[in-house]
């Protein structure tokens, strides 16, 4: 499996592999995408980022054959399915159109939107305190932001020995946000949005049921419907997933992501999007599922459900054992307490385990900042411990 791999669903439809990063400053997360040529039109279905996929992307166009119409559709905000956009350009074709979902706009200037999501956490927690990261990781991190290279792993051990010893990390980890966004910048490739090209999908229509069988969903078709764009917001606001009938084939994008990891994530979305696909599946009108990071490629038949089993499942034994954390705790605990308690008491094969393996410094994300996320999703209640430190309490 290799960035940019062409995979065959049908003569008419392709999907181009995307890649998981080894950690977060070695290699960018990249998502998988999709093309499908209708009668008429050229439908690209995200475009990634760098110039494995680019190549791709113009590589199958010219395979596929000319199209009087290529219509660009992003699934969401991120830079990761947008970097790419302008590449419709390099298409022949008649006309061009690209639509995007107006709730997702915010992600375009993608430095601010992340920097606001990563400080969201600086009043409620200590991105340091409790983050295990192995001294070679540290050291190979801090070389790839400046430091010079004869840094060696115990010099990074015996620094945050003293650090701890010291009692700074807290202040140390206010930077932390800002860190991230930098090394997420410097990590991907250049990125080339083309927002001069951007159509909200709302411009078409406003956003109406679209029935696939007996399961309805929310969104718009097009052309007739050899392509739905289904809404989902499960991942991130504007979030879409994209249904190709004559495949019977579903793109997730990134809705197959039921934990809060960003601010806009909604699990309860992602898990109906899940819930509405099985249901599509149940009535033979889903054979093939693919996503853009879950999983990478496409699948089908057991595997496929067992996909959207998990979405539903994970987003409920998440809830469950954060749920389960707070009461233990009736009087209100902050987020540092709280991310201590569930990773000394979940089960190794839990959701749980699985986000603490999968955070920083292998993916952008951090778990108490997923936890932080949760609780104000939930709007549950919040004080102030005898230090003054935020709480929350379960409802």
């Amino acid at each position: 499996m290799t960035t940019g791999d062409l995979h065959e669903i049908a003569p008419n439809l392709v999907v181009i592999e995307g890649h998981h990063p080894h950690a977060l400053w070695e290699d960018p997360d990249l998502p998988t995408i999709a093309v499908y040529r209708g009668e008429r039109t050229l439908y690209l279905l995200d475009t990634g980022v760098g110039p494995e996929q680019r190549a791709a992307l113009l590589r199958v166009a010219e395979q596929l054959g000319g199209a009087e119409e290529v219509l660009l559709l992003n699934s969401h905000g991120h830079i990761d399915h947008l970097g790419n956009n302008d590449v419709s350009a390099e298409i022949p074709a008649e006309r061009r159109r690209h639509l995007l979902a107006r709730a997702a706009r915010p992600g375009l200037d993608f430095q601010a939107f992340f920097s606001r999501m990563y400080h969201r956490g600086v009043p409620y927690f200590d991105y340091l305190t409790g983050l295990s990261i192995d001294p070679a990781a540290v050291a190979s991190m801090l070389r790839a932001v400046g430091a010079g290279p004869g840094l060696t792993d115990s010099d990074v051990a015996d620094l945050g020995k003293r650090i701890t010893e010291l009692g700074i990390t807290p202040a140390l980890g206010k930077f932390v946000p800002s860190l991230l966004v930098d090394m997420l910048m410097q990590t991907y490739p250049t990125v080339y949005l083309s927002e001069e090209t951007i159509e909200d999908y709302e411009d078409l229509a406003p956003a109406g049921t679209v029935r696939i069988g007996a399961t309805d969903w929310n969104g718009w078709s097009l052309n007739g419907g050899e392509v739905n764009v289904l809404l989902s917001e499960g991942h991130s606001a504007g979030g879409v997933v994209f249904h190709i009938p004559e495949h019977r084939f579903l793109m997730m994008a990134d809705e197959t992501t039921s934990i809060p990891i960003w601010a806009d994530s909604d699990p309860r979305n992602a898990v109906a999007t899940a819930r509405r696909a099985l249901a599509m599946m149940d009535a033979g009108d889903l054979d093939v599922l693919a996503a853009g990071h879950r999983p990478l490629l496409p699948v089908r038949g057991d595997e496929a459900r067992a996909v959207l089993r998990g979405i539903v499942g994970g987003a409920a034994q998440f809830t469950a054992e954060v749920d389960a954390a707070l009461r233990r705790r009736s009087e209100g605990v902050t987020i540092d307490d709280l991310a201590a308690d569930l990773a000394a008491t979940t089960e190794p094969g839990s959701i749980v385990a699985l986000l603490l393996r999968l955070q920083f410094p292998v993916f952008g994300t951090f778990f108490k900042l997923t936890l932080l996320n949760h609780c104000l999703l939930y709007d549950l209640p919040q004080g102030r411990d005898a230090a003054g430190a935020p709480t929350f309490r379960a409802a």
